[in-house]
């Protein structure tokens, strides 16, 4: 009896500290600012981005590159990722609390961090680099307040910011860091744009259509009602949805709420609160939007409706899956409600009245297994024909789906038909296997061959891919029109007018005609220099360093494009 007894004592002692690391506390106060200046917010936390969800906060750098960043707290540097895309100039601080601060785009690092990173770029001759210091013993400490480096606008970034990030050290799951006490401005409250509801079969209306209907919004005393009228005349099974954003420390700057809450006479039949989530959580984005709206409109609806493979941490609904039935005599109240991380929230009341439409006829179900082209969410999927095979992995679907196909004749510059896959407005979770045969495709284009994307415009993109056993393969997240087409041309490479006077560096506007800049490479004087790309600008910098000799020095700059295309620029400069 003893021993059951020390047992219980210890379980009843670890149970807590269990959920401690699962729930990892948020300690108020440790961290201060990155900047030195008041923190203004341009982009929150989880706010909705084009097939992710934001992974941190974007601070306002006064529109300017060059503001100095600071460390949030005591630690090391555990991490140093250079990249033409994504966060561009970025830099990791893990802390002995268990969290990690992340620094993105910056426009360059402190001396002591430029020092240890220009080393091993030489080293290994590469601009795009992905350094672990400490895994190499190689510790970079910091101090709280320490200078580390400068906001800037590199990788993707759209303008100067700094985009800061607190993640768990151990989980790499990224947090919220309006919630660790940072002192930031919020003085306005979120705001709801307007709603929709989306009938969820062929029996269910909204007065007598069976399309989704957006109803317009206006304010009343503290919240909000419907312009129209207050109560909606609904049949069937619905799921509703709401574009909601939130106001910080001005009113041009619209950022995502933190919280939006749905009930149904006083019970809750959706909730996404808006704390941490991992990144392979990030892409769940399309499945809890109205996707087709964003796709369309550039709208950013979140719907309660929770599709079968959606798996996203924070979107919660109820057993039914944020359906509301509505079939009884009854009078429904129906409450949005909006939150921000400062607690100040909106809401949104309107009420429904089930209203069977006149002539009302039950439309029958169509059973699955009906059709011969049923892709489902939960197994593996693939499709064939004579010229086209799809391979679709477990988990590339939200739901289920009734998969279309068609073709059309290529155009002149493509080396077969153009196949449409399904409906671009059907959002994709993992990348699909995409090949078409090669018939038309002569041998010696074999190695510059690749799929382009056809959209619904004609607009087309590169799609990537290469020639294998008769077909032409990619992989892609997105489906829409497919052909075959070659990259024959060279990229090209114009050097700044500016050069031949220039004291501090080399610059260079590139480009290429399709499939993109794989490699490049500069050299001074037969010698491997660090040459900055940045893409979204179509530029490469060569900054002047201790390479540079005195009198005649020569560079020369080589890229090669995705298909092996090859271009080179030689100049010559006296110092």
């Amino acid at each position: 009896m003893k021993i059951v007894s020390r047992i219980l004592f210890i379980v009843l002692i670890l149970i807590p500290l269990v959920k401690l690391e699962a729930q990892k506390a948020i300690p108020k106060g440790y961290f201060s600012s990155p900047l030195s200046i008041a923190l203004s917010m341009t982009g929150s936390f989880s706010e909705v981005r084009p097939n992710h969800f934001h992974s941190g906060i974007d601070f306002s750098v006064m529109k300017k590159e060059g503001l100095p960043v600071y460390a949030v707290a005591d630690g090391f540097v555990s991490r140093i990722k250079v990249s033409p895309v994504g966060f561009g100039n970025a830099l990791y601080i893990d802390h002995p609390n268990g969290f990690t601060s992340v620094y993105a785009h910056l426009q360059n690092y402190s001396d002591t961090i430029t020092s240890y990173l220009r080393k091993n770029q030489y080293k290994s001759k590469s601009f795009d680099i992905d350094l672990f210091p400490a895994n190499k013993k190689e510790f970079i400490y910091v101090k709280k307040g320490q200078l580390i480096g400068y906001a800037g606008n590199s990788g993707a970034s759209g303008g100067a910011h700094l985009h800061f990030e607190l993640r768990n050290t151990k989980t790499e799951n990224t947090i919220n860091p309006a919630l660790f006490g940072l002192n930031i401005a919020d003085n306005y409250p979120p705001f709801i744009d307007f709603i929709a509801v989306y009938p969820e079969d062929d029996n269910s209306f909204v007065g007598s259509s069976n399309v989704n209907t957006r109803f317009n919004i206006k304010k009343s005393g503290r919240g909000y009602t419907l312009v129209s009228k207050d109560t909606l005349s609904l049949w069937g099974s619905f799921s509703v949805g709401a574009q909601a954003f939130d106001f910080n420390s001005n009113q041009s700057d619209r950022n995502g709420f933190y919280s939006m809450k749905m009930y149904c006479d006083n019970k809750i039949f959706f909730s996404m609160v808006c704390d941490s989530f991992s990144f392979t959580e990030s892409r769940y984005v399309n499945a809890s939007i109205d996707y087709a709206a964003e796709y369309n409109q550039g709208q950013r609806i979140m719907k309660s409706k929770k599709l079968p493979g959606n798996t996203l941490s924070f979107f919660k609904s109820d057993t039914s899956n944020g359906i509301l039935i509505f079939k009884d005599a009854k009078i429904h109240e129906v409450k949005i409600v909006v939150g921000d991380v400062a607690g100040n929230e909106v809401n949104l009341r309107f009420w429904v009245k089930p209203q069977q439409p006149a002539g009302f006829v039950q439309v029958p179900v169509i059973p699955d297994a009906d059709s011969s082209v049923l892709f489902r969410f939960d197994k593996v999927n693939k499709f064939e024909t004579p010229d086209l095979k799809i391979e679709m992995p477990l988990g590339s679907l939200y739901e289920n789906i009734i998969f279309r196909y068609r073709k059309s004749v290529g155009m002149n510059s493509m080396f077969s038909d153009i196949h449409y896959l399904h409906d671009p407005e059907v959002p994709l979770q993992g990348r699909i296997k995409v090949m078409l045969k090669a018939t038309k495709l002569p041998q010696k284009f074999h190695s510059k061959a690749l799929l382009v994307r056809i959209d619904r415009e004609g607009k087309r993109e590169p799609a990537g891919g290469s020639y294998e056993n008769g077909y032409v393969s990619t992989t892609t997240n997105q489906f829409d029109g497919y052909a075959i087409v070659i990259d024959t041309v060279a990229p090209v490479i114009k050097p700044y007018a500016e050069n031949t006077k220039s004291r501090s560096g080399l610059r260079f506007t590139v480009s290429d005609n399709f499939s993109g800049i794989r490699n490049y490479q500069g050299e001074l004087n037969g010698e491997w220099v660090l040459v900055e790309w940045d893409p979204k600008n179509k530029l490469m910098i060569y900054r002047f360093d201790n390479a540079v000799h005195d009198g005649k020095n020569t560079f020369v700059l080589s890229l090669e494009d995705e298909k092996g295309n090859k271009s080179s620029y030689t100049t010559a400069f006296d110092r």
